[in-house]
């Protein structure tokens, strides 16, 4: 009897054992395991803080979605000027890191002389810019098509006939930028009058609000500023004045000022930077540029939330239109 009872305890534990053990090795769905092997490595730097809530930040939000859909290794550098930008590109690509993105066109020269010396490693910048045909490229937004935009929905809302637009720089994306916004008013209103300036910095907040308080004193009662931290400043700034309305770049910034900022243009730039990285996985890197644009959904408009009419955002939207399909010219 007290065989019997021994037996049907070792098999009563074995039992046991093996519920316990097909409980550890099956996961659920929820649970399963993600793959831990590095498929890429990735790094970049920012002329900024990754928390800047404008363009570095952007761009920190495109290194991570490498990271979740690559399970990309990451690493990035901030606040990067352009006199340091050579010596942190060179220490990425001397420590193999597969794809190094320099996130600000202010890195061109650096990128381009490293890049030269690492054959066999892919870099970009996030610019415009043509690229050295063999391992670096850029990725860019097709700027023209907000340029013109943003002039035009400046020319319609100004009363004093004077409107202002503030970039943090004068790399080429930016020129274009700036021509089409004259276009764009031009083709709305001739008569009103255009002030621009580039800051030729992204974090310079006073300098920032002092073209700005110039602009206000030369009559601009619309500001169009694209310009990272020192932009947000001048943003805030202009908007305390009665009558005067902002439009603002990147993220949506009606927070910053609820009411009186028009609209933003939204900047889809962890997707821009996403595209880097799937190009080079697809084995498509060429080197070369790669623009992005409304099409595309890169680019767009935060909601005009009652700042303009019915029919000022009909008519709005109707330039839009003719944008995208090319109707409207464009071209710098």
């Amino acid at each position: 009897m007290l065989k019997l009872i021994n037996r049907y305890f070792i098999l009563g534990l074995a039992t046991v054992l093996l519920l316990i053990s097909c409980r550890q090795s099956t996961p659920t769905p929820d649970s399963t395991p993600a793959s831990t092997e590095i498929t890429l490595k990735v790094a970049m730097l920012f002329p900024g803080s990754h928390a800047d809530e404008s363009w570095s930040q952007s761009g920190y939000e495109g290194l991570k979605q490498i990271e979740s859909e690559y399970n990309a290794e990451i690493d990035f550098t901030e606040y990067v000027d352009k006199d340091a930008s050579e010596a942190v590109i060179r220490d990425y690509a001397e420590a193999d890191v597969d794809l190094i993105i320099a996130h600000s066109g202010s890195y061109i020269a650096a990128a381009e002389t490293v890049a030269e010396e690492f054959p066999r490693q892919k870099f970009a910048v996030s610019t415009t810019y043509p690229g050295n045909n063999k391992n670096l490229g850029a990725v860019a937004f097709r700027s023209g098509e907000v340029g013109y935009l943003t002039g035009v929905l400046a020319a319609m809302k100004t009363q004093t006939k004077t409107v202002a637009y503030i970039v943090g720089n004068d790399y080429p994306v930016y020129q274009e930028e700036e021509a089409l916004f004259r276009r764009g008013v031009e083709a709305t209103d001739p008569d009103v009058k255009i002030l621009t300036s580039f800051l030729k910095t992204w974090t310079d907040e006073e300098k920032a609000k002092q073209v700005a308080n110039e602009f206000l004193s030369q009559g601009a009662d619309i500001f169009a500023i694209n310009a990272d931290e020192a932009g947000v400043a001048a943003l805030k700034l202009v908007t305390q004045k009665e009558g005067v309305y902002a439009i603002g770049w990147t993220k949506d910034q009606h927070e910053l000022a609820p009411g009186k900022v028009l609209t933003s243009v939204l900047q889809d730039i962890p997707n821009l930077i996403l595209n880097a990285a799937t190009l080079m996985q697809e084995g498509r890197w060429e080197g070369k540029l790669y623009k992005f644009g409304l099409k595309e959904k890169i680019y767009d408009f935060a909601p005009f939330r009652g700042t303009l009419t019915s029919a000022e955002e009909a008519e709005f939207n109707t330039v839009r239109d003719r944008v995208i399909t090319g109707e409207i010219d464009i071209t710098p």
